[in-house]
């Protein structure tokens, strides 16, 4: 009896502390403000597929704490709305999300977006798994996994890292399928005889055997030296579209130092393109007009330039075979903007997505739709504060994803 007793307690406890969770979450959820996007011009069918992720926080800049939350067409979402589930493991992205409620059982454990590829035949996942606290070797592995879709089975490999003896740490940055081969893109830091590089690699799988066949060293560059720093990224692409060619930028920035602050100032700029068919490796030469422009978004031809001008945020694209600029994509800013983050930029289906980030009491984050091949502006609108009060407390609305479903 003592035992069935103890065992109704335990269950007593539990539907009290799940009830408490979803009253305290249902009164704490009313404190925090929607937010929705107001249509300025064109079509709002056109939003319809479009996800922004967020943190928002009162009081001042230098606040850090920050709810985060949902925008679509619909409004938002803030995470402590969600189910206790959602805020144990949390809440997956938007691509995440489809792939999970499409493939359940591939997608247990896998949740790092870079390591994605699709098409439609098969689903690949490559990730890295290393042990946790050695001193020496890390025993770095790639954990793979590849669905195909024709007949629902998946193939796995756990392989060792080539030459990861040297390697300190390793994230995946990107994964491709070129034919019968699986690309991996990574990002390595590693140390021997007393140097330290950061480096890009690519590492080539032979689908059929699972084995490693090629491991590339891209680009290997030495830690920073004295007041100069060099780094390379890989520009964002669509996580599901298959692309030929990989670009990298290559930044080199210097310390300057005066009496008041630090500051990096940026000395060069180099755009380096990879085609992941032929391994051929170039140079991209872009005009001279963008070279203090940032850079945005690749979609497998174009890459796409992005600049504030006053009230104007003006996206130019350059294509990587001949260098040479196409049509502007311009959408008017609802006030002029000091933000010097750069836009956030999607293309899918032949269509631009662009946000700005920031909505506060001066600034409303700026959302626009461009047909591609016209240039052609379909929607345009802003991010706001719905039903705002008049004496309104400061508060900083920040969007840093995008997803287009």
């Amino acid at each position: 009896m003592k035992k069935y007793w103890k065992f109704t307690s335990i269950i007593a406890v539990i539907v009290l502390s799940i009830g408490t969770f979803y009253v305290n979450s249902a009164m704490s959820a009313t404190q925090y403000p929607e937010f929705v996007i107001n249509k300025k011009s064109g079509n709002a069918e056109e939003i319809k597929s479009l996800v922004l992720e967020g943190g928002y926080h009162e009081g001042s800049s230098m606040n850090y704490t920050n709810n985060h939350l949902e925008i679509t067409s619909d409004g938002s979402e803030y995470r402590n709305g969600s189910s206790l589930l959602d805020l144990v493991i949390g809440r997956p992205a938007p691509m995440i999300q489809e792939l999970q409620d499409e493939y359940r059982n591939f997608m247990r454990g896998k949740e790092n977006l870079d390591s994605f590829f699709e098409n439609n035949k098969l689903l690949a996942y490559a990730d890295v798994k290393y042990k946790i606290g050695s001193s020496t070797s890390r025993d770095f592995k790639f954990a793979i996994s590849i669905l195909n879709k024709d007949d629902g089975n998946t193939t796995s490999y756990d392989i060792k890292v080539p030459d990861s003896s040297v390697v300190d740490y390793i994230v995946v940055n990107d994964v491709q399928v070129v034919e019968k081969e699986l690309k991996i893109i990574t990002h390595n830091y590693t140390s021997e005889n007393e140097k330290n590089f950061n480096e890009k690699h690519i590492y080539t799988l032979d689908i059929s055997t699972g084995a490693i066949s090629n491991n590339e060293t891209i680009l290997s560059i030495p830690d920073q030296q004295g007041n100069t720093h060099i780094y390379a990224d890989l520009i964002k692409t669509n996580h599901k579209q298959a692309n030929e060619d990989l670009i990298f930028i290559k930044t080199q920035e210097k310390m300057i130092q005066d009496e008041e602050s630090d500051m990096n100032a940026e000395t060069s700029r180099e755009l380096i393109s990879y085609n992941l068919e032929t391994n051929d490796q170039k140079t991209i030469e872009f005009p001279e007009n963008l070279k203090e422009h940032q850079i945005s978004f690749f979609d497998g031809t174009t890459i796409y330039f992005s600049n504030l001008s006053e009230q104007n945020l003006i996206i130019t694209p350059i294509n990587i075979e001949n260098g040479q600029a196409g049509k502007e994509f311009t959408t008017q800013l609802s006030n002029e903007t000091s933000n010097t983050e750069p836009p956030i930029i999607v293309v899918k289906d032949g269509k631009l997505y662009v946000t700005t980030q920031l909505t506060n009491l001066t600034t409303k984050a700026s959302v626009a739709v461009f047909d591609v091949k016209t240039s052609e502006t379909l929607y345009e609108g802003e991010v706001e504060r719905k039903n705002s009060p008049k004496n309104m407390e400061e508060f900083e609305l920040y969007i840093y994803e995008m997803s287009v479903k």
